[in-house]
């Protein structure tokens, strides 16, 4: 679905019919008048009643992403149906009762300003697409919250760790000839000596050579959440005695943009970038709607009278 002709099509359809309309007043010699309401313009009338900033307003709605991807909606038939209406990475369901109109007050700065801006000047049960840039959504990327990883990471085999950076990973007390598992990439880490006197542990990670691995909440269960790694390297005597380990994130340029991925301490993120040429992935900590153009397509239900 291309959401930008779309906002386009209702105008050409509303032109086509003022035409017609037109044309049989004009045969007919009939004295009319005609309402019409396209993009903000509108002949006033003092039958109908319009929207205005500080009125306690009703809508239905499905807001969309560029791609057509649905983010949110007070549709259940919209919310329920995945196969008509794909949806964002951070969609969720919600229960039935809960998909309802939206009820708030124009201007009391519950919805995003774009959102408010667009249900000024409709009437009831008027249906029609607005679209928002960024500046009036949830704002531009920040750019410091962009964090790039290697495409194919390269680690060491044997590690030394102080006794506070060994809890803090492993959530234990080391014990030398233990065997943990590491709790990002999964595979057995095992303790190869303790020095309480040097506040030291030595580890040895031990993968499986061409295993692949879940990481990034990929062994959560999900939905598009996480992915996995491959082992193609492994020679504990290399670098000098420290070890190489070499894993390959199993990941497609298309992929960016589609998953998501929880890091270490369950920070949610997106997908933003692969890119195997030049050895990098961006993941994004914004948040799926930050840096957007949203699309919303809106039925104004009611104009509620406050006392």
């Amino acid at each position: 679905m291309n959401l930008r002709n779309l906002k386009g099509d209702i105008k050409a359809a509303t032109n086509t019919v003022l035409i017609v309309l037109v044309a049989i007043l004009m045969v007919s010699g009939s004295s009319v008048v005609i309402l019409l309401y396209d993009s903000g313009q509108r002949a006033e009338s003092p039958d109908v009643d319009y929207a205005r900033w500080g009125d306690l307003v009703s809508v239905d709605y499905i807001g969309q992403l560029e791609d057509g991807r649905v983010f949110d909606t007070s549709f259940w038939d919209v919310a329920s149906n995945d196969a008509l209406y794909p949806k964002s990475l951070t969609f969720t369901l919600r229960n039935e009762s809960q998909y309802v109109p939206l009820e708030f007050r124009i201007g009391a700065g519950q919805m995003i300003p774009g959102f408010e801006n667009g249900i000024i000047g409709m009437y009831i049960n008027q249906t029609k697409v607005i679209e928002i840039p960024p500046d009036e959504a949830y704002g531009q990327l920040n750019y410091s919250k962009l964090v790039e990883i290697p495409f194919i990471e390269t680690l060491n085999v044997f590690e030394t760790l102080n006794f506070t950076q060994f809890y803090i990973k492993f959530q234990t007390e080391p014990v030398a000839g233990m065997t943990l598992k590491d709790p990002h990439w999964k595979w057995d880490v095992t303790v190869m000596s303790v020095s309480a006197e040097a506040d030291r542990v030595m580890v040895m990670n031990q993968p499986n050579l061409g295993a692949k691995y879940p990481v990034y909440g990929k062994d959560l269960g999900l939905s598009k959440t996480g992915w996995y790694v491959k082992v193609d390297y492994y020679d504990s005597s290399a670098n000098g005695g420290k070890g190489e380990i070499r894993v390959r994130n199993l990941l497609n340029v298309d992929d960016a943009g589609n998953l998501k991925g929880l890091d270490d301490i369950a920070n949610e993120f997106i997908l933003y970038e692969v890119n195997p040429d030049t050895n990098t992935i961006v993941l994004n900590f914004n948040g799926e709607l930050v840096g957007q153009t949203l699309f919303f397509t809106v039925t104004l239900k009611e104009i509620i009278p406050t006392t």
